[in-house]
C-alpha cells in the first residue's frame, strides 16, 4: 500500500537585493567595472559614471610620494601575490558549516579537479577508492558544486552551464533543453535548426542562445595565479602624532547614477511602456542601494581592521589575532559575507600593499597570531642557521607558544626557509 504524506518545510532564501549586495562584495575593481558596464547595457534607467582616475595614476602618485624616502620604489610595489584558486575553494569549504566528514571528503575531491575545475572521475569509482558510500560521495560533490565560482566541480560542460543557469531566476526553461541537446548547434550558429527541432520561435531561441553564451564553460583556473598589479580599496595613513586615518579611493572606482534622459522620457509614457519604465527604475534603484551597501560594508570592515591592527599600521608590532566571525557579528552579517568581502581586495599603508584577508589572523596558543609566530621563527633561524624544527618548537615553547614540530616545519616552508639539513649543507659549501 502506497502511503502519501504531505510535509511542510521552511527554508530561508536571500532576497534578490541582498544577493546583489553579496555579489558586489566579491568583486574587485575590474570585476566591479565589468558588472556595472553590463548592468547599464541591460537597464536604460542607469547611467555609468567612469572612474575619474586610473590604477596607473595611483601607482604614479604613490611612487612620487615615496621618491624622497625610498629611491627604489616603483609601481611594482603595488603588486601582491593573490591566494591561489585552490586555497580560496578550501576556505569556502571550511566556512560552509557542513559536517567534518563531508568537508574532508570534499576537500579531497577538490584536489582531483582538472585545471579548469571539472571533476572527471566517475563518482562510484571515487567512492570505492576513498572507502566511502555513494551517498557520502554525492554529498561531497554537492558541497563542491555549491562553491564559487558557480560551475566548479561539474562533470561535463553541460552540467557546468546548467549549474550557472540555476542561479538565474528569470532563465527560460528552454535554455536547459538547448544546453542538453543543442550545444553543438549553438557553437555552429545553427539557430534555425534549433527552431525546427524545438518548435520555439526564432526570437525565443536567439534569446536563450544569448543567455547560454553569457555563461562560462571554464569558470575557474586551478593553475597557480601570477602576480598582478592591484588597486587597493583604501589606504591607511599615519601622521606625525600617530593618528591613523582611512582614505577610500573612490575616484578610482566607477559608479552608477539614474539616467536623467530616461527619467524625463518615462514621465511621458503610459500603458505597457510606462510599466516597463517603472520596472527598469525599480531595478536601477535596487542596484544603487546595493552599491551603497557594498561601500558601507567595506567602510565598516576598514574601521575594524584599523582598530584591531593599530600597532601594525604604526610600525610597532606584528598583526594580532582577528577572527572573521567576530567581525561578522560586529557588522551584523554572516561570516561568509565577510569572507567574500575580503577576498581579492587590498589596502595600502606605509608598510606596503596587503590583501585584506592578511589582517584576519588565527590565534595560536599563547595569544600570538600566525603572522607573529612566523616572524619569531624567521628571527630564530636568522640567529641560528642550523637550528632544527624540533629545536625551534622548543624555543617557541620557552616564549609561551606551543607548536608541534610538523606545524613549525609548515610555517618555515611557507617562509621559504630551507630545512636545517639543507641550510647546514649550504653553509658547508659556502
Amino acid at each position: 500500500m502506497i502511503e502519501n504524506r504531505l510535509e511542510i518545510q521552511q527554508s530561508q532564501k536571500l532576497s534578490q537585493g541582498l544577493q546583489t549586495v553579496i555579489h558586489l562584495l566579491t568583486l574587485d575593481l575590474d570585476g566591479l567595472s565589468a558588472y556595472m558596464l553590463q548592468a547599464v547595457q541591460e537597464n536604460p534607467a542607469l547611467e555609468y559614471v567612469p572612474p575619474q582616475k586610473s590604477a596607473q595614476d595611483y601607482a604614479m602618485l604613490v611612487k612620487a610620494r615615496f621618491r624622497g624616502g625610498r629611491g627604489d620604489y616603483s609601481a611594482s610595489d603595488l603588486a601582491a601575490p593573490t591566494d591561489t584558486a585552490m586555497e580560496d575553494l578550501e576556505q569556502q569549504l571550511h566556512l560552509s558549516g557542513l559536517d567534518e566528514t563531508t568537508v574532508r571528503i570534499a576537500e579531497h575531491m577538490l584536489h582531483l579537479l582538472s585545471p579548469r575545475g571539472y571533476f572527471t572521475q566517475e563518482l562510484d569509482e571515487f567512492a570505492a577508492e576513498a572507502g566511502i558510500s555513494q551517498k557520502q560521495a554525492q554529498q561531497a560533490l554537492d558541497a563542491v558544486q555549491a562553491l564559487e565560482p558557480v560551475g566548479i566541480g561539474a562533470r561535463t560542460v553541460e552540467e557546468c552551464l546548467e549549474l550557472q543557469l540555476r542561479t538565474r531566476e528569470d532563465a527560460d526553461p528552454l535554455c536547459y533543453d538547448l544546453i542538453r541537446m543543442h550545444l553543438l548547434d549553438i557553437g555552429k550558429g545553427n539557430l534555425r535548426s534549433i527552431t525546427r527541432d524545438t518548435g520555439a520561435s526564432l526570437a525565443r531561441v536567439r534569446q536563450c542562445v544569448d543567455t547560454i553564451r553569457s555563461l562560462n564553460p571554464a569558470p575557474c583556473s586551478l593553475r597557480d595565479e601570477a602576480v598582478q598589479y592591484i588597486m587597493p580599496e583604501f589606504s591607511v595613513e599615519a601622521d606625525a602624532n600617530g593618528q591613523l586615518t582611512i582614505q577610500f579611493h573612490n575616484d578610482y572606482y566607477p559608479s552608477f547614477r539614474p539616467d536623467g534622459n530616461f527619467t524625463r522620457l518615462s514621465e511621458r509614457l503610459d500603458g505597457d511602456e510606462a510599466a516597463y519604465a517603472r520596472r527598469m527604475q525599480a531595478s536601477a534603484a535596487q542596484l544603487l542601494r546595493a552599491v551603497e551597501m557594498r561601500q558601507t560594508t567595506m567602510e565598516k570592515l576598514a574601521r575594524i581592521i584599523l582598530r584591531e591592527q593599530r600597532t601594525f599600521f604604526l610600525g610597532q608590532y606584528s598583526l594580532v589575532p582577528l577572527r572573521i566571525d567576530d567581525a561578522a557579528r560586529e557588522i551584523g552579517v554572516h561570516e561568509a559575507t565577510v569572507y567574500r568581502a575580503i577576498q581579492g581586495k587590498y589596502l595600502y599603508c606605509a608598510r606596503g600593499t596587503f590583501p585584506l584577508n592578511h589582517f584576519f589572523q588565527k590565534e595560536i596558543s599563547g595569544g600570538a597570531s600566525v603572522a607573529r609566530v612566523k616572524e619569531i621563527i624567521q628571527e630564530i633561524c636568522q640567529k641560528n642557521g642550523r637550528i632544527s624544527d624540533r629545536a625551534i618548537a622548543e624555543e617557541l615553547e620557552k616564549r609561551g607558544i606551543t607548536l608541534s614540530r610538523r606545524t613549525v616545519a609548515k610555517y618555515r616552508s611557507q617562509l621559504d626557509i630551507d630545512s636545517s639539513f639543507h641550510r647546514s649543507n649550504s653553509s658547508k659549501e659556502g
